[in-house]
């Protein structure tokens, strides 16, 4: 019922064929000389996507460890559970690979907040631990009207949580499906406040890792919010562990952190901004294909197309600055979300 899965074995040097191995229907590579236990993870892997075992939509995020393994995370559904200490919880807000986000009510300030909780079965993960506190330490050393407002950190019966400000309205990506191609300077703008968030992230020697528009809120008065930092890294630093070899969603990853994930530092949020910027104006992503690996090999080897080919009345600028962000080449891209915000400015006053 399900054809063979396709992992193409192809020599080093070769590199330039694999997204047309992709486009020829090909799941997979594994570049030579390998080792048994990398090519039975691919193997393994392939089949369970072959087989409706694994989803592999690049659209969602995924992780790759170093034997080339997709890992999954557990189900992070927390039970029945209604109250923790003096939050009472009235709802879901979103969940991620290392959290669930409720709308809670404080019932000593009487005030609703937003309350992410580790899930109970991920305590004993020493990874999941630290990303989680890591996570709550980066918001609560910033203050920035585009970021999220942190309260609080604490533990109820062995539960971790923290919580922050509840930001009302609707995801970027949201605006997007239902908007986009969204108006040049309107685009602009979002971008700018964006990269003003950003600005604020480089300044304590942060790397945001997951700057898409699911994770930017537009409120009903248009300002914009950062709202997810579970990927956060301190800038120049190793993962937590040999396993964090690719990890993010792969339409918004920069070249070189998928070549060599070790190192991130602001020009890989700059990249994803580029992205997010494209995908405003066009409605499109810049990269697209049959899976988050197809999507990879197309962030390293092709080149990005103007959004000008999906969208020729974008302005010369909008098109430029799109064009800068999205450069292979960290060093030719803009260094700084300062300087994304200059190259913003002519956009920003249009009328």
């Amino acid at each position: 019922a399900h054809p063979p899965a396709v992992l193409v074995l192809i020599n080093e040097g070769e590199e330039d064929r694999i997204v047309n191995l992709f486009e020829a229907g090909a799941d997979d590579y594994v570049l030579k000389p390998f080792s048994g236990s990398h090519l039975r993870a691919k193997l393994d892997g392939v089949q369970a996507v072959r087989l409706g075992l694994l989803e592999t939509s690049a659209h969602d995020p995924i992780a790759i460890s170093d034997e080339g393994m997709i890992l999954q995370s557990p189900d992070l559904e927390p039970g029945a559970m209604t109250q923790l200490g003096r939050y009472r919880i009235m709802g879901m807000l979103g969940r991620g690979g290392y959290g669930v986000v409720y709308r809670v009510q404080d019932m000593v300030l009487d005030r609703q907040v937003a309350l992410k909780v580790l899930p109970k079965e991920m305590h004993n993960n020493s990874e999941a631990v630290a990303r989680f506190f890591r996570e709550a330490s980066a918001i609560s050393r910033l203050n920035h009207p585009n970021i999220v407002q942190f309260y609080e950190v604490g533990s109820f019966q062995s539960r971790y949580y923290f919580t922050m400000e509840i930001v009302e309205g609707r995801t970027l990506k949201e605006v997007a499906e239902v908007e986009a191609p969204l108006a040049p300077r309107l685009a602009a703008r979002y971008v700018a406040e964006i990269a003003k968030a950003l600005g604020a992230i480089n300044s304590i020697g942060l790397v945001h890792r997951d700057i898409k528009p699911e994770n930017v809120i537009v409120t009903p008065d248009g300002r914009v919010k950062l709202i997810d930092f579970g990927l956060v890294r301190i800038r120049d630093t190793a993962a937590i562990t040999s396993e964090e070899d690719v990890l993010g969603t792969p339409y918004f990853m920069c070249p070189e952190y998928i070549r060599e994930p070790g190192i991130p530092d602001i020009r890989y949020d700059l990249y994803a901004l580029g992205v997010t910027f494209f995908n405003l104006l066009s409605g499109e992503y810049p990269f697209d294909g049959k899976n988050a690996a197809h999507v990879m090999e197309k962030h390293l080897r092709c080149p990005a197309p103007r959004v000008s080919s999906y969208q020729p009345g974008v302005p010369y600028v909008a098109d430029r600055v799109v064009e800068r962000l999205l450069r292979k080449d960290p060093n030719l891209r803009p260094q700084t979300p300062e300087e994304v915000l200059i190259l913003l400015r002519p956009l920003l006053r249009a009328a």
